[in-house]
């Protein structure tokens, strides 16, 4: 596991002294993450102690992280991020968090993942998030489906040579 690497680029694509979001940060731990040089639960939370910065500028970048990942990263950090835990500590922050920017960009998230999970049985706590959520009278921003759409997940193509010299293809998908 890459570590010092991952911390590096975390550290670099929340730092509160950025201008603009630092996307190749973001891209090299998104790379980091689907290589399997750093594990989904690791990233997520460091991703997640981040997002409790006292720093607004620190947690809307790192929510920018945390949406990338999701994006990116395939179901290693669907399965951390679409969990009761996460689900509780995104509305935790939600009530201690005062700064507009952050509010809206945890709705959104949670909608948009909702939204994207709807046909997941195994992530529903999303959606019985934002349901319960939707309940309590939370505005959330406006949706545009394309905002849940993730990146597919990667597939390694495998040649087996046979005897008879005929090549067998062998689709499998990576598993991070």
């Amino acid at each position: 596991m890459h570590v010092k690497s991952f911390c590096t680029h975390a550290d670099k694509a929340t730092s509160q002294l950025l201008l603009e979001t630092d996307w190749e940060s973001i891209l090299q731990i998104c790379d980091l993450i689907r290589q399997g040089d750093t594990q989904a639960k690791y990233a997520i939370g460091a991703i997640k102690k981040k997002l409790n910065d006292k720093n607004p500028h620190v947690a809307i970048y790192a929510l920018e992280v945390l949406e990338s990942v999701v994006k990116n990263c395939g179901q290693t950090v669907h399965d951390e991020v679409a969990s009761k835990q996460t689900m509780e500590e995104l509305k935790e922050l939600l009530k201690k968090q005062t700064e507009p920017n952050v509010r809206n960009k945890i709705l959104y998230l949670i909608q948009a993942w909702a939204h994207a999970f709807r046909n997941e049985p195994k992530y529903k706590v999303v959606q019985d998030t934002y349901q319960i959520m939707k309940v309590e009278g939370h505005v959330f921003p406006e949706f545009k489906e394309s905002d849940a759409m993730f990146a597919a997940e990667r597939v390694r193509y495998f040649v087996c040579l046979t005897s008879e010299s005929t090549d067998v293809v062998i689709k499998m998908p990576e598993l991070m």
